[in-house]
C-alpha cells in the first residue's frame, strides 16, 4: 500500500509546528516501519527537514495562498506520478486542494482528510466580527467540498467528532485520538508533596486562542509562583519577575521540571500538551475547552483541575493542583493509565487499520 501525504504545514501564510506537524514527523516513519510505502509532500521547513532525516520520500509542495491552483495541480501532477492507494490531507488548506485536485476521473481514488481542530470552536472564540466572518467563510468553503468531493474524515477526538457530525452533518467520520510521542519517558512522580517555590508551566503557541493573553494576570495573582513559559508566538511572554521565557524546549525535560502546567485554552480539539503532562504524573489546570474536557477526563481531582477562564480562577486552580491532594499512588496509577490508553503504537495501528480499510491498488 502506497499513502501520499500532503500538507501545507501551519497553513498557508505562516508556520508552526503543532498537532498536525507532529504527527507527520513521528506517525510517517512509523507507518514506513510498518510497510506501508510512504510519500510525503510538505512545504521545505523543519517537518520536511525531519521527514528527510528519518528517510522518507519527500516532495516539495504546499500552498502559497488561501486558494492556490498550482497547488491543486501539483497534487494531480504528483498523484498521476506516484499512483498512491491512498491520500492522506491534513489541515484545512490540503484538504481543500486535495478535494479539488481529485475530482473527475480522480473522484474514485480515496481521500482521507484531517483537520486537526474544529472551525466553529475558532469561529466562537474569534475576538472581532470581522474574524468570526473569515473562520465562517471557511466552514462554508469546506462543507461545500465535502459535498463536492466526500472522503473519510478523521478527527482527533469525540469533541471535534461531535462538531463534525453535529454542526456540519458530515458523515463517515472516524476518531483516532492524538498519541503520545513514539519515544516518551514513564512518569516520575515523587512520594513528597511540592517543597519551595512552586514552577507553573506554560507549553505551546504563544497566541489568543491558547489563552497567551492571560498569563500575564494570572503570574500576578500568584507573586510567589514561578511560571516558566515555552513556545512562541504573537504574543510575547508578560515581563513580570516571576516569568521567565524559555523558548522552545524537549517537552519532556519541561515538563518534568515543573510543578503543574497551565492551559488556559480557548481553543483547543483534543489537548496534547495536558496528555503529555499527566502521563508524567504532572498536574494540570485548564480551561475545559473542546477536547480538553474530553482528554483530562480520567484525571479529574487527581491530575486535572478545569477552571473558569479568568486569572483568578485559574490562580486558585494552580493552588489546589499543587497543594496536598492526591496521594503519590493515585498520581501514578491515571499517569499509568495516560501512557497505556494513549500510546503511540495503538495509534499507528489505528490510522493502519484505516488506510487498509479505505486504501485499493490503482492499478
Amino acid at each position: 500500500m502506497k499513502v501520499l501525504f500532503v500538507c501545507t504545514t501551519g497553513g498557508s501564510g505562516r508556520r508552526q509546528l503543532g498537532g498536525a506537524e507532529r504527527f507527520l514527523v513521528e506517525m510517517l516513519p512509523a507507518l514506513a516501519a510498518r510497510g506501508v510505502d510512504v510519500v510525503a509532500g510538505t512545504p521545505d521547513d523543519e517537518v520536511a527537514a525531519a521527514l528527510r532525516e528519518s528517510g522518507v520520500p519527500w516532495l516539495r509542495m504546499g500552498a502559497t495562498s488561501r486558494i492556490d491552483l498550482n497547488y491543486v495541480r501539483e497534487i494531480r501532477r504528483v498523484v498521476a506520478e506516484v499512483r498512491p492507494s491512498v491520500v492522506s490531507a491534513h489541515l484545512l488548506s490540503a484538504a481543500m486542494h486535495a478535494r479539488a485536485a481529485l475530482r473527475g476521473p480522480r473522484r474514485r481514488l480515496p481521500l482521507v482528510v484531517a483537520l486537526h481542530n474544529s472551525l466553529w470552536q475558532y469561529r466562537d472564540t474569534a475576538a472581532s466580527a470581522r474574524a468570526k466572518a473569515a473562520v465562517q467563510v471557511n466552514i462554508t468553503l469546506d462543507l461545500l467540498m465535502r459535498r463536492v468531493r466526500p472522503h473519510t474524515t478523521v478527527a482527533v477526538s469525540a469533541f471535534e467528532a461531535r462538531e463534525l457530525r453535529e454542526r456540519g452533518n458530515v458523515g463517515n467520520v472516524h476518531v483516532i485520538p492524538n498519541p503520545l510521542p513514539a519515544v516518551w519517558p514513564a512518569a516520575e512522580v515523587p512520594d513528597q508533596p511540592v517543597s519551595g517555590p512552586v514552577r507553573v508551566g506554560f507549553l505551546g503557541r504563544l497566541e489568543r486562542e491558547k489563552g497567551a493573553d492571560l498569563l500575564g494576570d494570572i503570574a500576578a495573582a500568584l507573586p510567589d509562583v514561578s511560571f516558566l513559559v515555552a513556545g512562541g508566538g504573537s504574543i510575547p511572554a508578560p515581563a513580570a519577575p516571576n516569568v521567565t521565557a524559555v523558548g522552545r524546549v524537549d517537552a519532556a525535560e519541561f515538563l518534568r521540571g515543573i510543578d503543574c502546567l497551565l492551559v488556559p485554552s480557548r481553543v483547543e480539539s483534543f489537548g496534547r500538551s495536558a496528555l503529555e503532562a499527566m502521563s508524567l504524573g504532572v498536574p494540570v489546570v485548564h480551561s475545559g475547552a473542546g477536547g480538553l474536557a474530553e482528554i483530562t477526563r480520567h484525571g479529574d481531582g487527581c491530575l486535572a483541575y478545569e477552571a473558569a477562564l479568568s486569572p483568578a480562577a485559574m490562580a486558585a486552580a494552580i493552588q489546589k493542583a499543587t497543594g496536598s491532594g492526591a496521594s503519590p499512588i493515585q498520581r501514578r496509577s491515571v499517569a499509568r493509565w495516560y501512557s497505556q490508553e494513549f500510546s503511540f503504537a495503538r495509534c499507528a495501528e489505528s490510522w493502519l487499520d484505516l488506510y487498509r480499510g479505505v486504501g485499493h491498488d490503482p492499478g
